[in-house]
């Protein structure tokens, strides 16, 4: 039988080379490169504004007890059965610290009958929500491991200690006792910051934290941010999400009063995450 030439564009196509198969890869890398980043903020900035529905949520709790408590804010923490009010303990010029260290009752524990679901103090970018810090059963809010695990809380948000600590008035302004601050202390509400995103179990994260670093170190700050910005809720209830340099550009964290600790003196070695 006499060999029949078969025409070039009838031929069936053989395998891609090698040369084409590392083309389509870097394409799909690049296209990767790309896409991946974009998805990735959108997804952040999604749980961001979780966060800050959360905040809201928790600033109308805030509200509920103020109403019912003499326009009396909750004390970062609270007297217990084995810890009771006293003066200052830390000294003028330090973070604020007196006997509530390690009481089992803090300003969450205050407002939780005025929050429907505990899952309102969790921050879903958070990953040390529950994280276990060295309490034994103490994972999330410092004062879980005195409490069932129905009834142990994450920790995502804390009071401005700045103002709202309770040994402030004692620390700062050479009070004799601890004390909450009432609402008739502050002249500029919609500048005030009440409480902050936070990596830490602590009730409260200071001006003095501006500085430092988070659980982790390294380039993460201790303030939870969202693609570099954090949320915020101020005293007036509205809240925003602004960079961490932002709130050192007005008195944003102690109102009229002097800032005693002078975190944001410091705002220039703020964690990379900020910037």
């Amino acid at each position: 039988m006499p060999n029949v030439e078969i025409p070039v564009k009838l031929r069936s196509r053989g395998a891609f080379t090698l040369v084409e198969l590392l083309v389509v890869i870097a394409v799909i890398s690049i296209l990767a490169a790309l896409i991946f980043p974009v998805f990735s903020r959108a997804r952040e900035n999604a749980r961001g504004t979780s966060c800050l529905s959360n905040l809201k949520q928790i600033g109308t709790a805030v509200s509920m007890y103020l109403q019912d408590y003499d326009e009396t804010y909750p004390m970062t923490r609270l007297p217990d059965n084995t810890h009771f009010a006293t003066g200052c303990t830390s000294g003028a010029g330090a973070s604020p610290e007196d006997g509530l260290q390690g009481s089992s009752l803090n300003w969450k524990r205050a407002i939780k009958p005025y929050v429907m679901n505990r899952n309102v103090f969790q921050c879903p970018s958070n990953p040390y929500a529950w994280r276990k810090t060295g309490f034994g059963l103490n994972e999330g809010d410092e004062t879980n491991f005195l409490y069932p695990e129905p009834e142990r809380l994450p920790s995502s948000y804390a009071y401005n200690g700045s103002f709202f600590h309770e040994a402030v008035p004692a620390c700062w302004y050479g009070e004799t006792m601890v004390r909450p601050r009432n609402m008739t202390e502050i002249d500029a509400p919609t500048n005030l910051i009440l409480l902050v995103e936070s990596r830490f179990s602590y009730p409260d994260l200071g001006g003095w934290f501006v500085p430092q670093r988070g659980p982790s170190g390294n380039s993460e700050g201790p303030y939870q941010s969202h693609n570099g910005a954090c949320n915020w809720l101020f005293a007036d209830q509205h809240a925003k999400r602004l960079k961490l340099a932002a709130t050192c550009k007005s008195a944003m964290w102690t109102d009229r009063y002097v800032d005693k600790a002078g975190g944001c003196e410091q705002v220039s070695e703020m964690a990379d995450e900020y910037r």
